[in-house]
């Protein structure tokens, strides 16, 4: 393990290039792990950066929790997509009370032009911190 807690043998820092990406980047796509291992479908989501780390919220709004956020955090593992990059990813569910939520707060506000309900006391409950994973060479191709 690193120096940084919340990264394990399995999972790694994002690389630069990749924040930057993340940053530049509108949408993000998440596609989580089946209990038979197999993966869903791509759901597409807005992402911030907040430091070296990279979350996503599922807002409440338009009729309620969208089901992706549920299946990803109960999975825990899945893949996520920005523009032609993939990678295999770790979810992990943020504490309600947990800070860092204060500036995924102002994170959204500032690249998304708004808080779009994205910043509200409810929603912190609906976030997710995404890590990626050192890819396993034994693993098959990610879908693209």
């Amino acid at each position: 393990m690193n120096g940084d807690s919340r990264v394990s043998d399995a999972t790694r820092p994002w690389s630069h290039s990749e924040l930057e990406l993340v940053d530049h980047a509108r949408e993000l796509q998440v596609a989580s792990r089946r209990p038979n291992g197999s993966i869903r479908s791509f759901v597409t989501v807005w992402m911030v950066r907040v430091g070296a780390d990279v979350y996503v919220r599922s807002g409440a709004g338009y009729g309620g929790l969208s089901k992706w956020f549920p299946r990803a955090r109960d999975a825990g593992t899945g893949i996520v997509r920005v523009e032609d990059q993939v990678w295999p990813a770790v979810f992990t569910h943020l504490d309600q009370a947990d800070p860092v939520h204060a500036e995924i707060d102002g994170a959204y506000v500032r690249k998304y032009g708004g808080s779009f309900g994205m910043t509200d006391a409810a929603t912190h409950g609906h976030t997710l911190r995404i890590t990626p994973t050192a890819a396993d060479p034994a693993a098959p191709p990610l879908p693209r």
